[in-house]
């Protein structure tokens, strides 16, 4: 059993992007995943649930959770939970990565996104999560120099940083807007991008 979590310092960092884009490409390699919603305000992951649902898209196992404790308890049923945490909450995000095998900090590239993320990274090792447990992506990037510019930055923090980026393109929000994942655009170009995200993430998991 694996928990993966998903957190950010400042909403719309493409945590919740991440997260149900992991979730819909380990569902589809057939690992029994679950996708846990714990901002019951926004519940971003579990609209998008029903949308996909509603598109008669291939189903994803999610649910709303009030409480890091109580989304952890159905973590024996399936092979990946996948939490997707609020944002800006450093305690609840201490209590995500705390139960987490990997933590994904998602983060865009310029100084206004990377600066409070990394901040983030460095008080949960200040609270004892360990370092190689947290993983950074960039996301949103404009640009492929801008996402290695931002790549570089946070290995200068001494932060494990994903070699796949997430590029700003309107096709990927059009495709969440239609319950789709990333890598479900009609596009093989972007698909491909985000699809090199969810092996990234397999890989590490799998080390």
């Amino acid at each position: 059993m694996t928990i993966i979590s998903c957190i950010g310092q400042k909403g719309g960092g493409s945590k919740s992007t991440t997260a149900r884009t992991l979730a819909a490409g380990f569902t589809e390699a057939g690992w029994k995943t679950h996708l846990a919603d714990i901002d019951e305000k926004q519940q971003t992951s579990m609209k998008w649930c029903r949308r996909r649902e509603e598109a008669g898209l291939p189903a994803i196992e999610c649910g709303l959770y009030r409480r890091v404790d109580t989304a952890v308890k159905v973590k024996d049923q399936y092979h990946l939970l996948i939490i997707d945490g609020r944002p800006a909450a450093e305690t609840t995000s201490m209590d995500v990565a705390s139960e987490s095998d990997v933590v994904i900090v998602s983060t865009g590239p310029t100084i206004d996104d990377l600066e409070p993320s990394l901040e983030l990274g460095r008080e949960l090792t200040m609270k004892g999560i360990p370092r190689e447990k947290i993983v950074f992506l960039v996301a949103k990037t404009p640009s492929a120099a801008e996402g290695k510019k931002a790549q570089a930055t946070i290995g200068a923090w001494g932060f494990k940083v994903l070699d796949a980026t997430i590029r700003f393109q309107p096709a990927y929000g059009q495709a969440l807007d239609g319950g789709r994942a990333l890598f479900e655009t009609p596009f093989k170009t972007l698909n491909d991008e985000a699809r090199a995200m969810v092996e990234e993430i397999h890989d590490i998991i799998n080390a």
